[in-house]
């Protein structure tokens, strides 16, 4: 068995970063620029106005006590051609346009209305309030670089930069593949024996979660024939493709045989941590292929450490997990055996604490945890109060 760094670094380095598409910019909410993008206009692209107040015609820095005359008034969206003369202001509005002539704006709370005529109550600097054109950029220059990932801030910077669309790298298809003949989904009765189907939905809401979709989920039975040409027809068309369950050494687990028949390339199989050790990861030219333990807590813990990283990669974000951090352990922690181990925790004022009921089967405990804690293979004694690596949910 390999470690949890060996694999993680085994699954960075087969991960191929996709190709590219350009989609509306409404529609590119944390996806990754595929390109440099380069301003269309100069922004702003006049002088304009950064407070309500006065746009004055000053010879320097204005004193407390000068007289302006109001000769206009000029809205944001103002088309018209204004100007004023030394000695003359305009009124004006946060992000009109500023009159020719004008180089001062002054603060409509410092001045004193007198008819046509403004008095200055506080000393103003020559250019105060002013924005420059092309301040923000210059027509042509790099707005965002290639690699950046688009926040709504990103969005409603393009926009202003004057696009409506962008190019940037593609998600993954991803297909999920469910197997298992004691399997029956929620809302039928259950005959002795059987159980309800949970790790589809909860790999499915995962993906979702962090801005991935999963295009279609198989249920397979425990049937050789059945579980290859289901597997034969996902990798064709996907770029992740996620099996669950079927991948131990059970005489119905049918999964690694029918992936060996593929002729895939097997990159590791079985990882030394708890839970979640008979993990196997391949590739099939650019397809990756991860059959996760069906055990419920085994295969989210497997998405969170191991899928959801290549998953991010695949799209240009790096191979990113959960975030991760380094808290003081609420309670002493021995760990039997040699394998790196994963606990469902919870994150609190003190520190983190380890919950009650860590089995693989478990979902009651990982569905009240927010963090997981992550104890190395080669790490026995954990003390209260020592600090451990967490992964928040």
């Amino acid at each position: 068995m390999i470690t949890v760094e060996e694999a993680k670094e085994l699954v960075s380095k087969n991960v191929t970063v996709l190709g590219s598409e350009i989609i509306p910019i409404s529609e590119s909410l944390g996806r990754v620029l595929a390109q440099d993008v380069y301003s269309k206009i100069d922004i702003p692209g006049f002088p304009q106005s950064a407070m309500d107040g006065y746009a004055v015609n000053a010879d320097g820095n204005i004193k407390k006590g000068d007289l302006f005359k109001v000769i206009g008034e000029v809205q944001a969206g103002d088309t018209k051609n204004h100007s004023v003369k030394p000695g003359e202001a305009t009124r004006i509005f946060t992000g009109a346009p500023l009159p020719k002539g004008a180089n001062t704006i002054v603060i409509q709370e410092i001045v004193t209305v007198n008819d046509d005529f403004i008095t200055v109550e506080k000393e103003v600097s020559l250019e105060a309030n002013v924005r420059d054109r092309g301040e923000q950029i210059m027509s042509g220059d790099t707005g965002l670089q290639s690699g950046t990932e688009i926040t709504p801030a990103g969005i409603g910077f393009l926009a202003m930069m004057g696009y409506d669309q962008v190019k940037v790298i593609k998600k993954p298809v991803i297909y999920l593949v469910v197997t298992g003949n004691e399997l029956i989904q929620p809302g039928h009765d259950l005959k002795f024996g059987q159980i309800y189907e949970s790790n589809s939905v909860a790999l499915v809401s995962a993906f979702s979660n962090y801005g991935f979709e999963v295009a279609k989920v198989h249920f397979v039975k425990d049937n050789y024939e059945h579980t290859n040409e289901t597997l034969r027809k996902v990798i064709e068309k996907a770029d992740i493709v996620i099996a669950s369950g079927g991948i131990s050494v059970g005489d119905y687990d049918y999964v690694g045989a029918a992936l060996g028949d593929l002729c895939v390339d097997e990159i590791f199989y079985k990882v030394k941590q708890k839970p979640g050790k008979p993990l196997f990861f391949a590739t099939k030219d650019d397809t990756l292929i991860f059959a996760l333990p069906g055990n419920p807590a085994s295969a989210l813990t497997g998405f969170y450490q191991y899928v959801l990283p290549a998953a991010n990669k695949s799209c240009g974000k790096g191979f990113l997990g959960l975030k991760t951090g380094f808290l003081k352990l609420n309670q002493p922690y021995i760990k039997k055996g040699t394998r790196a181990q994963f606990l469902k925790g919870f994150v609190t004022d003190t520190g983190v604490e380890i919950l009650d009921g860590q089995s693989s089967a478990m979902m009651h405990t990982y569905a009240i945890s927010n963090a997981l804690i992550y104890i190395p293979w080669d790490k026995e004694n954990t003390a209260e109060g020592e600090n451990v690596l967490v992964y928040f949910l």
